[in-house]
């Protein structure tokens, strides 16, 4: 899974961001390029309003006194995580793993440090959860201490190594829920594997933890301090505000159950074999590329954006395979709006629910006016955690909430680099046996093209049949792209 993958997990970064848009499509107007996030971010700093150090002034206060056992401050995503944990057991699908092939002189002990700076910087990373006797849910933050990379010697096939690396279970009661590796390869070579739970971390975290790694090891090459940004806030702040938006929450949640009255219970995919009862789903992935031309072509002829093309796109290929006209995907926001919370490292996004109705024989023109509608008032609708949604539209079975079983991230940046001093770094793409939903649709935008990798549920789903899913996807967006008037039932590309 790539970084940008793992921000779809709860989660896909995306301007640095797992933002689900990008909307430099969509007109010729500077502000059109930025998402809704960004554009109030834009409006505040117009406006003045700086803090007298000359920061953009922040909505969350940093806490007077830093305790080390919080109770009653875990936020919604960390209890969500937590929730997930104890019921579904261990599962991989919410370990987030980053991994660099580096080659060069590697100095281990200045790495050590660099991990050793970043881990003090950040409490989050130190940061474990206990159940205490009267059922009260807490965060204990561990002192800093001397964090180190384990150095392996690799176990046979490489691959298959680091799989097991990343699957290996964490304990959120006694921590650490950050595992670093260096796999020894031979002389001057190695591969750094670190492996987080994705309740201390998100997509755009993982950015930070690979920026400031670098930048303090860096520094250390060079025997000075690092120059890492200013933490004005800590996660905990973060989360002890959140906790105290009960008002906003409760107005967000009374336009989302207005908004899913009706909403289907589940998707409806047809599937291969028949569907089972199990806490653990099996993953696999599918990864295809096609030109974005067309769908930066259709996106910017119909004022939209590119996210909102793909969601549209990908709502009539799951509508037919569903036989529905009123389909539900989800997809990741970013959750930072407020600027002090960007060097943050931490939990921080959310799930929006996307609807789309495909009844009345629209034109795709017609469809993606639908689809902007609503794509919007789900940005003004953000804050409000997802569990808090989705009880208020559906009943739960079990833990899972039926309500989104397919999900987009659109990855509109590349992998973060590892910029180690004196050494030549290289992505490495580690793969996870596990996912959770039925299919999952990571868009990441190129250049030229865009990469789609289909990550899916191979309980229910062949490999033959997600291909022909993502074949379909691209045809659909082309002939679409070429006449945005035809009607859904008009447009090509329907594996019946």
């Amino acid at each position: 899974m790539t970084i940008p993958a793992a921000q779809g997990l709860s989660a896909d970064v995306e301007a640095r961001q797992h933002t689900p848009e990008r909307d430099q499509n969509a007109s010729s107007s500077p502000l059109d390029s930025l998402s809704q996030a960004k554009r109030e971010l834009f409006a505040q700093r117009l406006a003045g309003r700086r803090s007298e150090s000359g920061r953009p002034a922040s909505r969350i206060q940093p806490m007077r006194d830093r305790a080390s056992v919080w109770s009653n401050s875990l936020s919604p995503a960390e209890e969500r995580f937590w929730m997930a944990y104890t019921f579904e057991g261990q599962s991989s699908a919410y370990h987030i793993p980053v991994t660099f092939r580096l080659t060069g002189h590697l100095d281990i002990s200045v790495l050590n440090a660099a991990l050793q700076t970043v881990m003090a910087r950040h409490d989050i990373l130190r940061t474990c959860y206990t159940l205490l006797a009267d059922g009260e849910l807490t965060a204990v933050i561990e002192e800093p201490r001397a964090y180190m990379f384990e150095v392996a010697e690799a176990d046979g096939d490489l691959p298959e190594f680091l799989e097991r690396c990343t699957e290996a279970p964490f304990d959120l009661a006694t921590g650490p829920l950050l595992r670093p590796l260096l796999v020894r390869q031979g002389d001057d070579e190695y591969v750094l594997h670190i492996t987080v739970h994705h309740i201390i971390t998100d997509g755009w975290s993982l950015g930070n933890l690979i920026d400031e790694l670098a930048a303090a090891y860096h520094a250390g090459i060079q025997g000075s301090a690092p120059d890492l940004p200013e933490l004005v806030l800590q996660y905990r702040d973060h989360a002890i505000w959140q906790r105290s938006q009960s008002e906003m929450f409760a107005r967000q949640a009374e336009y989302w159950k207005q908004a899913l009255r009706g909403v289907p219970r589940d998707l409806g995919l047809r599937t291969d074999r028949p569907r089972q009862s199990r806490v653990t789903v099996p993953g696999r992935s599918v990864t295809v590329t096609f030109t974005k031309a067309p769908a930066v072509q259709l996106a910017r002829e119909t004022r939209t954006t590119l996210f909102m093309v793909l969601l549209a796109a990908y709502s009539v290929v799951l509508g037919r395979h569903a036989d529905r006209e009123d389909v539900v995907v989800g997809t990741p926001i970013a959750g930072r709006q407020d600027p002090a919370t960007e060097p943050l490292m931490g939990c921080f996004i959310n799930t929006l629910v996307m609807r789309t109705d495909l009844s009345g024989e629209p034109t795709f023109r017609e469809l993606l006016k639908r689809v902007r509608t609503w794509t919007l008032r789900a940005y003004e609708n953000q804050d409000v955690p997802f569990q808090q949604v989705a009880d208020t539209a559906i009943e739960r079975t079990g833990v899972r909430s039926t309500l989104i079983q397919a999900w987009l991230a659109l990855q509109n940046m590349h992998n973060p680099t590892l910029d180690l001093a004196g050494l030549n770094s290289e992505d490495v793409f580690v793969t996870t046996d596990a996912t959770k939903f039925d299919v999952t649709y990571y868009i990441t935008e190129l250049d030229k093209d865009l990469e789609l990798e289909v990550e899916y549920d191979s309980s229910l789903f062949g490999e033959a049949t997600m291909l022909a899913f993502a074949e379909e996807f691209a045809s659909l967006l082309e002939a679409a792209a070429s006449d945005p008037d035809l009607r859904l039932s008009e447009v090509p590309g329907a594996i019946r």
